[in-house]
This record gives structure tokens, sequence and C-alpha cells, in this order.
């Protein structure tokens, strides 16, 4: 998958005043469909073993304050402070709620590709909100992955045909570039 011409798709596109189009190819609303749901279930809450203050459940405070295991929901998820007793403090009040915003994005970007079938996706204001945090959550897992922080672009763009991390990366630059059709369009003057 690589950035497509302008002629060929042009991305999202401003639909009205606070609508947004863009039509994928089966193939590509597979792709997306294949990664929201790998982020739905990489982002399932923790099961807190600990009983709970029931304040503490409502307002999403959980006995959870160490980092996650897994790189990736590391990099979803990180400490908010370099100091460990504060960083884990921090991530008992916000890791939950934190979990779940990010999981009502991916929800929503996976519901509007179910709902269309055809591959012509029509978001809101919010709808177009939701896509962009679950489509930068995709591209930080797929980032991990492809080790963006020590690889530089160059080295990327010049992998080898048959290596495997060659379509992980197509994949990164085309969310990339399906991004910044998102925010091009939400900055769009309404037609």
């Amino acid at each position: 998958m690589n950035k497509k011409s302008d002629s060929e798709n042009p991305g999202f596109t401003r639909h009205g005043k606070n609508d947004y189009v863009a039509n994928f190819s089966p193939s590509e609303s597979e792709v997306l469909i294949n990664l929201v749901q790998q982020i739905i279930e990489l982002l399932g809450e923790r099961t807190d073993n600990h009983s709970e203050d029931p304040l503490a459940a409502m307002v999403g405070i959980t006995s959870h304050d160490s980092p996650p295991d897994d790189e990736v929901l590391l990099r979803l998820l990180p400490n908010a402070y370099s100091e460990q007793v504060d960083a884990a403090e921090f991530r008992r009040y916000t890791e939950s709620t934190l979990r779940a915003k990010k999981s009502a994005h991916a929800i929503s970007m996976h519901a509007d590709l179910m709902d269309s079938p055809d591959g012509c996706i029509d978001i809101d204001h919010q709808g177009a909100n939701a896509w962009l945090g679950a489509m930068n959550d995709i591209r930080l897992a797929l980032g991990v992955r492809l080790k963006v922080q020590s690889n530089s672009y160059e080295e990327l763009e010049i992998l080898a045909p048959d290596d495997p991390m060659r379509g992980v990366y197509a994949v990164y630059s085309w969310l990339g570039w399906l991004q910044e059709s998102l925010i091009q369009a939400l900055m769009d003057d309404a037609l």
C-alpha cells in the first residue's frame, strides 16, 4: 500500500460542513479492520485482582501501578514520569481512563468500517477525531514493530523486497498519508 495519487484516491475529503468521506478498496478495508481489531484486543482492560473501593472503581482508579510488559502496549500507555514512584501513582489514576478512550476510538473506527461493506466511509467531526486517535495508535504500534526510534526512515525505505517488515512499513507510511488527508480535510474550509 503506497501513497496514492490524488486522482486515484484522495484519502479523506470534506463533504459538506462537518462530514468527511473516504473510499477504500476491499483490501484496504481488510487491512484497516485487521489492525484496528488488534488494537482493540491489545487495549483490553487488565483484570484487577484486588478488591476495589466502589468510589475508586467508579472513577477508574485501579491497583495497577506497573507499566505493561508488552512493548507496544507500553508505547500506547507510556509512563508519565521518569521517577518510578510518581509514574506508578499516576498510572493507577489514569491508565483505565486512557485505555477506555483509546478503545472507544478503535471501536468507533471498527464500527465505521464494518458498517461500510462498499468501503465508503462517511464520518462526522466526532468520528474524524476517533479515526485520528485510532490511526495514531495503530501507527504507534507499527512503529514499535519497525523500531522507528532506532531505524531512520531512509533505512526503512530501502528494506529488501523479501523483508517481512517492508509490508509493515508500507502500511505504516500509508496510514501516515491517510491521517494527513483527514487532518487536511478537517482544516479545509467548508464548501
